[in-house]
């Protein structure tokens, strides 16, 4: 799991202004090829990046009608990253993702 400072540009560079834009579209599923592709950009701006085994627990708030959901990623050891969600979208597809990486981690609200 990895997670880009969109200060730095990050966003930008992969085609949008916030988390989760790739090629102006949130959170797109994508072939394996795209996959690899986007993930080589990401390497460069990455802030984090934790392996299955050095997270904890992650939590995962959906974001409401009026205010922002979060993630926030626990790692085993240092402290845990909290990220703003501000689309469904963006949750769901988080939902997705994080169930496939590691269903016993992950708790949601």
């Amino acid at each position: 799991m990895i997670g880009i400072d969109l200060g730095s540009g990050g966003g930008g560079a992969l085609g949008g202004t916030m988390a989760g834009f790739i090629d102006g579209q949130l959170m797109p599923t994508v072939s394996p090829e795209e996959s690899d592709k986007v993930i080589g950009q990401l390497e460069g701006m990455k802030e984090f990046d934790f392996t299955k085994d050095q997270i904890s627990r992650i939590e995962i708030k959906k974001p409401g009608l009026l205010g922002t959901g979060h993630i926030t990623i626990t790692p085993s050891n240092g402290k845990p990253v909290k990220i703003s969600l501000r689309h469904r979208i963006a949750y769901d597809r988080i939902m997705q993702l994080t169930r496939v990486f590691s269903p016993e981690l992950v708790s949601a609200s």
